[in-house]
């Protein structure tokens, strides 16, 4: 039903032996399965039995961001939602806690010898790799956390916590020694940190919706009629949605952790930030019914351009220099077109230039060179080709073709130049995958499960998946081929 793998690449996971659990309140197809893993290297060893009664992936089961490391919550109780923590590294799996409603990994070389934070009965455990669980004193009745990235090196704050909104919302901020829990605020909703030493939350009560920032120790509050807000992936500025209201979008604003407010945009359905870059992208205007708005991009000391009406998706490149949107039009005959533009230009610069039309799913390559998109759909879209262009090829330059008919597209993690390419069988719910490299398109294999398939470290020279064909049901790993 699921497959996880290690960021070193050493273990993968998976559930099998599910069976179908009905309640009430429980959607069809709701599952307990039973948790395997085993080395990727094979040796012929039957699968380590991690944990029974498992819930899906990832929310079952999750692999430490560094290492191979793995937690699950086995037992999993629906109706209370919660489960027994059980930890394996290389040797037997150990039950940690139970009664656990939450948890989550904290980032390399970080957590004063945890290795992870859960949620048991309310109060707020650190679990090392071995060795038994200690409780966080003054972290009680929480429900909720959010760990700071690392490093925490300097950092005040290095964990926040929640209490429920029915025990008054109160939240807790904790240091890089998890020796203490302290209330900063209550009445809270969102909350969240950033890189840096940056932290923010917002407070709901009759006089309505308030962002605070922190920064150290200490937090202030920065606007009024906030429920939402976003760093940037560097944590020197953040973004939020002010005056909503039902019936009324609200307007977006961002601002340096030290700085003023900018107003960006007005009446803003959607906003988000480049994956490497202090710049946003959002839509303006927005329509709810038809999910699509004016086209924006900006930030803190960066003048807000526009682009093109009747825009229903875009996206940033990582280092926020170009934007690509689909724009709805009905010039020629009705087509949802893809479009390209420097966001980084002037407010007067060019404006955005046409890359296909009939475009169905598109993004940049990682190192920001390039922008694939799938065109020609059919099946409703389930085989499209697969296309790419230059961001700075000149305009009207050809597209080159990589595949044709295809299902899905994603970025091998660790090398911008390499595709998982997948095809839509025919015959069953499943997947046919290959490889593209350097213009050459290598088959890997037939009949794998959707969402299944994993690039292995530590170099991605390995896949990992799910096959569900019939008479080939199982875990593989295929050795991709290269120089």
């Amino acid at each position: 039903r699921g497959l996880v793998a290690s960021a070193d690449g050493a273990w993968i996971a998976w559930l099998e032996g599910c069976v179908e659990v009905r309640g009430r309140y429980l959607p069809p197809g709701t599952s307990s399965c039973d948790l395997l893993a085993a080395p990727t290297a094979g040796g012929g060893a039957a699968p380590l039995r991690v944990a029974r009664a498992v819930t899906s992936l990832p929310q079952g089961a999750l692999f430490a961001p560094e290492g191979h490391l793995l937690a699950a919550l086995a037992d999993y109780d629906y109706e209370s939602g919660s489960g027994t923590l059980v930890l394996v590294g290389d040797g037997v799996p150990r039950a940690v806690a139970r009664g656990v409603t939450f948890s989550g990994f904290l980032p390399g070389g970080a957590g004063a010898g945890a290795a992870l934070l859960a949620v048991a009965g309310g109060k707020l455990l650190a679990v090392p790799a071995e060795g038994p669980a200690r409780e966080i004193p003054g972290a009680d009745g929480v429900a909720t956390f959010d760990v700071a990235p690392a490093p925490w090196t300097g950092r005040a704050v290095a964990v926040l916590a929640r209490r429920p909104v029915s025990a008054g919302g109160g939240l807790l901020a904790i240091g890089p020694g998890l020796d203490q829990a302290r209330q900063v605020a209550t009445g809270t909703s969102e909350f969240g940190l950033a890189p840096g030493d940056a932290w923010a939350y917002t407070v709901v009560g009759r006089a309505g919706a308030e962002l605070h920032l922190g920064r150290g120790a200490r937090s202030s509050r920065l606007a009024a009629g906030a429920r939402t807000f976003a760093f940037s992936p560097d944590g020197a500025a953040l973004a939020w949605v002010s005056d909503a209201a039902p019936g009324k979008l609200g307007d977006l604003h961002a601002a340096p952790v030290v700085g003023a407010p900018v107003l960006l945009g007005r009446e803003v359905g959607e906003h988000r930030w480049a994956a490497r870059a202090a710049r946003l992208a959002w839509l303006e205007r927005y329509d709810p019914r038809t999910r699509s708005g004016v086209l924006g991009t900006g930030g803190p000391g960066q003048a807000p351009r526009t682009f093109g009406k009747a825009v229903s998706d875009f996206e940033l490149s990582p280092g926020g220099r170009h934007v690509a949107f689909l724009r709805h039009t009905t010039e020629g005959g009705y087509s949802v077109n893809l479009e390209l533009a420097a966001a980084d230009g002037p407010a007067d610069g060019p404006g955005a230039r046409q890359v296909a039309r009939g475009v169905f799913g598109f993004g940049f390559s990682p190192d920001g060179r390039w922008l694939y998109y799938r065109t020609r759909c059919t099946r409703q879209a389930e085989a499209c080709d697969l296309e790419r262009v230059a961001v700075d090829a000149a305009p009207g330059a050809r597209p080159e073709e990589l595949a044709k008919g295809i299902k899905s597209f994603e970025f091998d993690p660790r090398d911008p130049g390499r595709l998982l390419v997948t095809w839509q069988r025919a015959d069953l719910v499943a997947l046919d995958l290959a490889v593209w490299q350097a213009g050459k398109l290598t088959a890997v294999d037939q009949g794998a499960l959707a969402g299944s398939i994993r690039f292995l470290g530590p170099d991605s020279r390995r896949l990992a998946y799910a096959v569900v064909q019939p008479k080939r049901e199982g875990v593989y790993v295929a050795t991709l081929p290269g120089p």
